[in-house]
């Protein structure tokens, strides 16, 4: 029968401990040996431990910040208030059981979800769930860099097809700063994400949203007037797809 270290094949984290002795027993490494894309991380309590796993939340954290989700939440509180804020609720706490399943699936095989599908599936579907992946990533970056361009006109009265370039420019620079590390590519992403946070409080500070309505909108499912339920469907695509 194999042992643990057969089942699964790099895996991105590993954690040492002691004087990394890799002999079998408790706390042994998954695997053996390391390579240049692991990410050692030792077992001793600190901060800069707690920023080693945190960081990659950070990055995962960006594809629910984007012009498409932003503009469906903003639609449904204009149009009906707190009364979809339970499709929210329901549609984090799948995202978090989705999410929480296949960070399990990659830490235990080393694998990620396409090399899975590679592994298990006929060519033929694999082939078609290639095209449907591909036009999914550009059905996803394309409301990302018209919002952007958008935004760039509204603020700055930047010509949209200069946002666009500029978006495009930003992307290339985020691929270029992963050349020095992957942890100030976090550090970058965590210090924008604090930033949106930041002014999402002080827009909330200056709303001033009635409690008891968002308790109700929360656990209270309803859902009235024409367009709601599109909206409603778009709210669950917006937490569930990143």
């Amino acid at each position: 029968m194999s042992g643990p270290r057969q089942c699964s094949s790099q895996p991105q984290f590993m954690t040492s401990v002691g004087n990394n002795n890799l002999s079998n027993g408790a706390g042994t490494p998954l695997i053996d040996s390391i390579d240049v894309d692991q990410i050692v991380i030792p077992e001793k309590t600190s901060w800069k431990n707690l920023f080693s796993y945190i960081g990659p939340g950070f990055l995962v954290s960006i594809a629910y910040i984007d012009p498409g989700n932003f503009e469906t939440d903003l639609q449904a509180g204009a149009h009906y208030k707190y009364e979809l804020l339970w499709i929210i609720l329901i549609a984090s706490c799948a995202a978090l059981v989705i999410q929480s399943l296949a960070a399990s699936l990659g830490v235990v095989t080393g694998k990620h979800l396409a090399e899975h599908c590679r592994a298990e599936y006929p060519k033929i579907t694999n082939f078609i769930l290639w095209i449907l992946a591909e036009l999914a990533v550009v059905a996803c970056d394309i409301p990302e860099v018209i919002g952007t361009a958008f935004a760039l006109n509204m603020l700055f009265k930047i010509p949209i097809w200069c946002g666009v370039l500029i978006t495009g420019l930003s992307t290339l620079m985020l691929l270029f700063l992963q050349q020095y590390g992957v942890r100030k590519l976090e550090f970058l992403i965590a210090f924008l994400v604090f930033l949106i946070a930041t002014c999402f409080l002080v827009e909330l500070g200056y709303s001033k949203p009635n409690s008891s309505e968002v308790v109700r909108g929360l656990f209270v499912s309803e859902i009235k007037g024409n367009g709601a339920t599109g909206l409603a469907i778009s709210l669950l695509g917006a937490m569930v797809m990143p």
